[in-house]
Order: structure tokens, then C-alpha cells, then sequence
């Protein structure tokens, strides 16, 4: 499969692909994934001109990006479509970024879906730095994980 990474501003593609993933984002989160995706870092991939996945970066300082949207069709998952991205989305990224964080559901919660998250995070050199329960804005039965990873 020849998978095209570039930057993009097709929200309404992402959006579509977002609720399409019902396990990671709910109304909230889609809202909130819609104002960032205007103001954020946007890379998609793309097969046969088609999105099917897409990365969104935002700066946190002038040293630090985060890793706050990812998403793919659902279709395309575990087609190593993801690592692509993130691998590629990293190397778009200005060069003044020292440390990339992201932020998913803690190992506090068993559940499945997220274990797999985290290990996806881990094999690519994320590491987990801490868990803040409750986290501002996840609510209380959303404990936040906090991974970086040195660029």
C-alpha cells in the first residue's frame, strides 16, 4: 500500500475519521479536536488521494510539541499506517522542538483498547512520565498518562 504523509487542512476528512474511532473520542473531545485541528500542526495520509489517517501537533513552548490527535479510518488500522505517521509527522515538525509529549488514557484503567495505545507509544520511543488522576478537563473516571519522547 503506497501511503502519501503530507501536511494538510482537511478537517472535515479528519473529523469524519475521528467519529469513526467512538472508543477514543466522544462529543467533547470531537469539539475539541475540531478547534485544535484549525491551529495545529496537520498531517494526514493519504491513499489514492483519499485521507485515512491523520496526526495533529500543537506547540506547547518553543521547545516542546504535543502529540494531541491521531486517528485512522478504521478500515486501515494496524497497517502500520500509524507509525508512518508519527514517524513522518515528527520529521515535518520545525527542528527547534526538543521533546515531543502526548497524552492518553493511564494504565490505571485496564482498559484494552488503551493498553494497546500505550504500548504503540512506547515501541516508538514515547516514554511514560506520569499519571495526573484526575487530569483538568478529562473528568474523574479518566486518568491522564503523560509519554515523551526526546527529538
Amino acid at each position: 500500500m503506497n501511503i502519501l504523509v503530507k501536511k494538510s487542512t482537511d478537517v472535515l476528512s479528519a473529523l469524519d475519521i475521528g467519529r469513526k474511532n467512538t472508543h477514543y473520542f466522544n462529543p467533547t473531545g470531537l469539539d475539541m479536536m475540531k478547534k485544535d485541528l484549525k491551529v495545529a500542526t496537520f498531517i494526514g495520509a493519504y491513499f489514492e488521494n483519499k485521507m485515512v489517517g491523520f496526526v495533529a501537533f500543537k506547540e506547547v513552548n518553543n521547545q516542546v510539541i504535543e502529540l494531541a490527535w491521531m486517528a485512522i479510518e478504521p478500515k486501515y488500522q494496524n497497517q502500520n499506517i500509524e507509525t508512518l505517521l508519527v514517524k513522518e509527522g515528527i520529521k515535518l515538525l520545525p527542528n527547534k522542538y526538543v521533546l515531543c509529549e502526548m497524552k492518553t488514557l493511564s494504565e490505571i484503567d485496564p482498559d484494552p483498547q488503551y493498553a494497546r495505545t500505550r504500548k504503540f507509544y512506547k515501541k516508538l520511543g514515547f516514554i511514560p512520565l506520569e499519571t495526573i488522576n484526575p487530569y483538568p478537563g478529562w473528568g474523574e473516571d479518566n486518568p491522564c498518562q503523560i509519554f515523551v519522547k526526546i527529538l
